[in-house]
């Protein structure tokens, strides 16, 4: 990290540019606010990935504008992939992940500064995922978002839009207005499905919750719950590879709810179709 004498100078330019003028005063929010700025373009250069692009010997001057371009470069790559991608979203009904692919992601574009604000995220985020975005801000939030809701979309997709609303309608007949993850409600029915050797258009029978609950209660559950779920997601995602990574974060998560109530035998509760 750099000497706060070494980030001052990075401030004033960013100060001037800000005022438009030679005069580099702004009010003391707005100056922690750039300080904020500064240091998130600064992380940013030092922690991309790929050939290093700053030296030891880089000032923060050169790092900082290292670190804005990146996040610049960033930003328009991300609205490519959303323009790009945007039209193959389907929200099944649900409000909240509407809100968010067709409001709120336009607006996060409309209104994200790069140049004074990049650690701004803007968005509250209200559909959860399954990754923990609370490291991260400004776009790199944002980015590792969409791009999370994409893989999620991605793996919908594969069951079709029919079979997912009678899923979603079967866990709740408000659905549309729950703020839970859509994905992660379908794929807690296909692990069901896969412990009992069913195929996803067989409905469950109280014998299979049965078994589904007795399963879900010995010890090693997990470890055999994600045997089957790497099998299915490699037959059926062989050349997404990021899709099956980011839903196996979601896996640990839905077994263990799975555990949880097959103790009281409330399995119908996750496995619903």
């Amino acid at each position: 990290m750099y000497d706060i004498n070494e980030l001052f100078p990075v401030v004033a330019m960013l100060s001037r540019q800000f005022t438009g003028i030679e005069s580099s005063s702004v009010s003391y929010e707005k100056a922690s606010q750039l300080m904020e700025a500064v240091l998130y373009c600064i992380q940013e250069a030092e922690s991309y990935k790929g050939t290093s692009l700053i030296s030891p010997q880089s000032s923060a001057m050169q790092v900082y504008k290292t670190g804005a371009q990146l996040v610049r470069r960033k930003t328009e790559e991300l609205l490519v992939f959303y323009e790009n991608h945007k039209k193959q979203f389907c929200t099944y009904g649900n409000v909240y992940l509407a809100d968010l692919l067709y409001k709120g992601i336009p607006a996060f574009f409309q209104y994200y500064d790069e140049n004074f604000a990049p650690q701004n995220t803007i968005l509250t985020l209200d559909y959860p995922i399954f990754m923990d975005l609370s490291e991260y801000q400004g776009i790199d939030c944002i980015d590792l978002y969409v791009r999370s809701i994409a893989d999620e979309q991605r793996f919908l997709a594969k069951f079709g839009e029919d079979y997912v609303r009678k899923v979603l309608q079967s866990y709740s007949a408000n659905y549309q207005d729950l703020p839970e993850n859509i994905a992660g409600i379908v794929f807690g029915n296909v692990i069901g499905h896969l412990i009992v050797g069913k195929k996803l258009t067989d409905r469950l029978l109280e014998g299979d919750l049965r078994k589904i609950c007795e399963q879900g209660c010995q010890e090693g559950f997990i470890e055999k719950v994600t045997d089957l779920v790497e099998t299915f997601l490699q037959q059926h995602f062989t050349k997404e590879l990021g899709t099956i990574q980011y839903m196996k974060r979601g896996l640990t998560d839905i077994c263990v709810r799975i555990s949880a109530v097959a103790i009281s035998e409330n399995i119908n509760k996750i496995v619903v179709y």
